[in-house]
């Protein structure tokens, strides 16, 4: 099948050898090509989450972490619903003044910007898969799961979609919730 003459010529041919070479170093380069933009989607993800993570865990946001995974939010279903906040125990009123929680209450307003909805960004990102379930799980499960299983972020968004057309509102955060914590009670 391959002759040795066809294989000589081709290694003294110049015309043969030169694209040949030519197409070897393409292949070659077309290898490190791929490989860095791997590495660059990599660092491009790992830059993008870094950068929502930063965005997230401000002052105001670890502040209303608190409250939730203190349990000192009650929800208050009025005209105008807000969040009222509990009165803390002894041991807690230095970490009121500590985090600058200033106030008896927080509007659900900010719930939704800088909790729920922070949530549902993050589900979409899963789903359009500019994140990884390992990147949002190491740097947000436990946030979730504090809120997902606060019984009055619950009443919340029961009372919310309980308004016409609010049926699946926060249907992201579920998700995000169940893949997340895929171990964890579902209510």
């Amino acid at each position: 099948m391959l002759s040795w003459p066809f294989w000589e010529k081709t290694w003294t041919d110049p015309a043969i050898f030169w694209v040949m070479a030519t197409a070897a170093v393409t292949v070659v380069l077309a290898l490190v090509a791929w490989k860095q933009l791997g590495d660059l989607a990599r660092t491009s993800r790992a830059d993008f989450i870094f950068r929502f993570g930063n965005e997230f865990f401000t002052e105001e946001t670890r502040r209303l972490l608190f409250l939730v995974e203190e349990n000192l939010l009650q929800f208050e279903a009025h005209h105008v619903p807000y969040f009222r906040i509990r009165e803390p125990d002894d041991s807690n009123k230095q970490r009121f003044n500590e985090l600058g929680i200033k106030g008896w209450t927080v509007s659900t307003y900010i719930v939704d910007d800088l909790l729920l909805g922070r949530f549902e960004d993050i589900d979409l990102f899963l789903t359009q898969k500019l994140i990884t379930a390992k990147h949002a799980r190491e740097m947000f499960r436990t946030y979730v799961a504090f809120c997902w299983k606060n019984s009055e972020i619950q009443k919340y968004i029961k009372a919310i979609r309980g308004e016409p057309g609010n049926s699946d509102i926060y249907s992201g955060f579920d998700d995000l919730y169940k893949r997340l914590c895929p171990m964890a009670p579902q209510n």
